[in-house]
């Protein structure tokens, strides 16, 4: 039963753990298994995830959706925000702390407008957020642990790596922008109920976590 109930709590990490121990079966186990392990990716992605966590936290990420948000007056500019957001966040404190962040953020945002819009708009921009957040992670190698890990075995420098991605991402970002426009085509205008400002992050941690975000960057610089 507690097996099963594993299995029930975390699938994908218990169907990785099975698919590992089979493969064991194929290269048995020695002394180079070690060797298997990049720890410099993982120490790196560990760091970023953390400082992440930190700022998400303090609310810095928050204050910047809520800053652009203000400014919005249609449906489109609306969408354009809330998936643009996922966008280009990804690409510096990653796919997974993006969407974490702002899929949340989106439900409380379009949760205060019209029931007709809210019904309308919901559901396709957390979608297209998803999409979104893998799409601009791919142009950094903070971008997402694949990237970082590509980026470190190729022996890139970081613009080359940026530059190789750079026109996928341009034909992402114009694909997302001609959804929008199909999505929001009729461009009806909106009323942004706006909330009281959260708490004022503690700017001790707040310049902590971004001189070791800086740190981290310096390392994946090299």
């Amino acid at each position: 039963m507690a097996i099963k109930r594993v299995f029930q709590k975390e699938p994908v990490l218990s169907i990785a753990a099975c698919l590992a121990l089979v493969s064991s079966c194929f290269v048995l186990p020695d002394a180079e298994y070690l060797g298997y392990i990049d720890f410099r990716t993982l120490a790196i992605l560990f760091s970023l995830m953390t400082v992440m966590a930190g700022l998400r936290g303090q609310g810095v990420f928050d204050r910047l959706g809520r800053a652009l948000l203000s400014h919005t007056r249609t449906t489109l500019q609306l969408t354009a925000v809330l998936v643009g957001l996922c966008f280009f966040s990804s690409m510096v404190i990653t796919n997974d702390v993006s969407l974490l962040t702002f899929v949340p953020f989106t439900f409380v945002v379009v949760n205060s407008l019209d029931a007709a819009v809210r019904d309308k708009l919901l559901l396709p921009i957390v979608c297209m957020q998803t999409i979104a957040a893998n799409l601009g992670s791919m142009l950094t190698p903070l971008g997402n642990p694949q990237n970082l890990y590509l980026y470190g075995k190729s022996g890139m420098d970081m613009g080359s790596f940026v530059l190789l991605m750079l026109p996928y991402s341009i034909l992402s970002l114009a694909l997302l922008a001609l959804w929008a426009v199909g999505l929001c085509r009729r461009g009806a205008k909106i009323s942004m109920a706006h909330s009281a400002a959260a708490a004022s992050p503690n700017k001790a941690l707040l310049s902590l976590y971004s001189i070791l975000f800086v740190l981290c960057l310096l390392v994946v610089l090299r």
